[in-house]
């Protein structure tokens, strides 16, 4: 019976991850634009047709439709199917690894997910993200002293890794603006770092930074083989989205990871 019930909620977990990942498309798409994410309904956006209900179902409608609407028949971007797999994937991680802790990860990762695309399209970090996010943080170690009985310490581990997160990425940020005489990095970069380690605490806001700069030196001698960037030429790259993928990382592999490394190094045993 423990089986079957863990397959359900396995189920459940990546079902609701589809249908957030189906809502945080329109979050992603309408929150610049300073429209409403209620009103009006879903629409093609190419002939303004409205989506059926049957027409609007997480990923299954996509493939059905075969990435077109079905009143134009005009392509239908992929990066809708895109999210709704990427965060029905990340619900479904979430839930294996951290059980019926599960659904507060949920929401720090939708966050995760709505900044990454709106900073990859205009270079910037929401304040619901990345301010909403350290309180977040801060609150959930509050909730888990109160109501799971964790060690007051939390708070302190909670409040350091802001301080932390914050203030590494700012010194980064001051360091790099004097360096190149140009902007570094935007604020929302910090304090996206301050509510990784608001969240997570100081060990995890670290192990984010080392795995995004691994991350974004990937993408980027990626982009170079691609001729998207050019050696010596200075190209504007929104770094949210690699702070979220080393995020992510340390969510669900970064103690391991460290462990192995540490081993490696022949510090622990």
């Amino acid at each position: 019976m423990q089986r079957e019930l863990y397959i359900i909620f396995s189920i459940y977990a990546f079902a609701m991850g589809a249908a957030t990942g189906s809502f945080l498309n329109v979050v992603i798409w309408r929150t610049p634009r300073g429209e409403s994410i209620v009103r009006p309904p879903s629409h093609c956006p190419k002939c303004g047709a409205r989506i059926r209900w049957w027409q609007n179902l997480p990923i299954l409608s996509w493939l059905m439709l075969r990435g077109k609407c079905a009143n134009c028949k005009k392509p239908i971007s992929p990066r809708y199917i895109l999210v709704e797999s990427l965060v029905a994937v990340l619900f479904l991680l979430a839930w294996y690894k951290y059980g019926v802790l599960a659904p507060f990860m949920w929401v720090w990762l939708s966050l995760m997910v709505v900044g990454s695309f709106i900073d990859y399209d205009l270079q910037v970090l929401p304040d619901f993200v990345t301010v909403g996010g350290m309180i977040y943080g801060v609150a959930l170690s509050v909730l888990g002293i109160v109501f799971l009985h964790w060690p007051a310490t939390e708070l302190f581990v909670s409040l350091g890794g802001l301080a932390a997160g914050f203030g590494v990425m700012w010194l980064i940020r001051y360091l790099g603006t004097k360096a190149f005489k140009r902007e570094a990095m935007g604020m929302g970069d910090v304090f996206l770092m301050g509510a990784i380690g608001a969240i997570f605490g100081p060990v995890a806001a670290c192990f984010t930074l080392m795995a995004a700069a691994v991350v974004g030196s990937i993408a980027g001698l990626g982009m170079i083989a691609l001729n998207k960037a050019r050696l010596g030429k200075f190209v504007a790259i929104p770094f949210g989205p690699y702070l979220c993928a080393g995020c992510t990382v340390w969510m669900f592999w970064g103690p391991q990871i460290l462990d192995w490394y540490f081993a490696l190094l022949g510090l622990r045993a």
